[in-house]
């Protein structure tokens, strides 16, 4: 699972909208591209993002390592 995968998957899960989770962080439009794979987005704003949600940091970038372990190493 990819990271906009996944920060789909756990908006939809805590019901929230696209503008809930941007939080005034980034833009709307932004993070709809991040959740598409348009835009990449960086660690920082991506930890800022899940901690103002009180999101566990630490379980989610175990979800992205663990559904990416089967992928070859480029």
């Amino acid at each position: 699972m990819k990271i906009g995968e996944a920060l789909k998957s756990l908006r939809l899960h805590a019901g929230m909208t696209q503008t809930q989770m941007a939080a005034g962080i980034v833009t709307e439009s932004f993070y709809s591209k991040v959740e598409r794979g348009v835009h990449a987005i960086d660690a920082n704003t991506l930890i800022k993002i899940l901690t103002v949600h009180h999101f566990d940091v630490t379980k989610f970038f175990e979800q992205i390592s663990n559904q990416q372990s089967n992928e070859p190493y480029l």
